[in-house]
């Protein structure tokens, strides 16, 4: 029997009898979920900066899971190419089961842990690679093995659970990250709080990572590239409003940086050659926040692109 606390039974559940009474249960469980998340917190920011570490250098961030947890994978690491312009190749969301498991149950795909073994074999997984396992009730074989495989092969690893009772996959130097939100409303079914909380995690993981990149800055999306007329226009108020110039001049400073949003941002601040700006992004490790901080200094020329490095930044 296994002694996860998302197999356990609510008794507050047992008395459920109304589609009004099930909304009062989950009202009341939000706050649990919320705390959870909490008191995750310090291994979550460790966790963003490895995230960070790795986007920054030439890794990949892996994800691992099975049912809920391997879709919620795919769901996040999916976003990170329009969000943050993060290529397929960099982003792999390996899901016990393969891609059917996605829309359906592939039943005992969690519990083949050389299926997770392999997924990390056949990726060729290095220490320049980021792997997050995520498995709620702590036992799911394709992860454990496949964190465990990717460990040996010097791989950094995160491991989300839901089971305090959980056995870490070695060798040592995973980043726990526990979410106890207890017994589901409905016994053993993850894909609610447990889910939720996962969910946010993840969001947090990718958000604060990129944040710590200059991917984001001042809560706009810096890394977007503008490939529909949504985004476009996006682009357009994002350039607009960070440069403090019309549409028209942001729509210019676009196309002149190739869909380069920072770059052309900074551009729009400093008016040089976009070439110049690139050697200045790059100094300052992509961080407009440190432009900004010195950009008189950078208009007058008095501040090379050297000097701007000494002073590099990280959120």
């Amino acid at each position: 029997m296994s002694s996860s606390p998302t197999e356990g039974l609510d008794p507050s559940t047992f008395e459920i009898k109304s589609a009004e009474q099930c909304w009062e249960h989950f009202e009341l469980g939000e706050s649990g979920v919320q705390e959870a998340i909490s008191r995750a917190r310090e291994s979550v920011l460790v966790a963003s900066s490895l995230w960070a570490e790795t986007m920054r250098g030439t890794g990949r961030v892996i994800g691992l899971g099975a049912g809920t947890s391997g879709r919620l994978l795919a769901l996040e690491m999916a976003e990170w190419g329009p969000t943050f312009s993060v290529s397929e190749d960099r982003r792999h969301a390996l899901v016990a089961g393969g891609d059917m498991a996605l829309t359906r149950a592939v039943e005992g795909a969690e519990d083949d842990g050389d299926a997770g073994r392999k997924a990390i074999e056949d990726l060729k997984v290095s220490e320049n690679d980021l792997v997050l396992g995520i498995s709620a009730s702590g036992m799911a074989d394709f992860v454990a093995q496949g964190l465990e495989t990717a460990g040996s092969l010097g791989a950094k690893r995160v491991f989300i659970t839901g089971n305090p009772a959980a056995v870490v996959p070695g060798p040592g130097g995973v980043i726990p990250i526990l979410i106890t939100t207890g017994p589901e409303t409905v016994a053993g079914s993850t894909r609610l709080r447990a889910a939720t909380a996962t969910h946010r995690i993840l969001q947090r993981i990718s958000t604060m990572g990129a944040l710590r990149l200059g991917w984001i800055y001042k809560g706009r999306m810096v890394m977007m590239k503008p490939t529909n007329r949504k985004l476009r226009a996006r682009a357009l108020t994002i350039v607009s409003q960070l440069a403090d110039v019309s549409e028209n001049r942001a729509d210019s400073l676009i196309s002149m940086c190739r869909n380069d949003l920072r770059l052309a941002v900074a551009c729009g601040w400093l008016e040089k050659p976009a070439k110049e700006i690139e050697t200045l992004l790059d100094a300052a490790q992509g961080q407009l926040e440190l432009i900004w901080q010195y950009l008189e200094p950078l208009k007058e020329g008095s501040m090379t692109s050297h000097q701007l490095a000494e002073r590099s930044w990280e959120a």
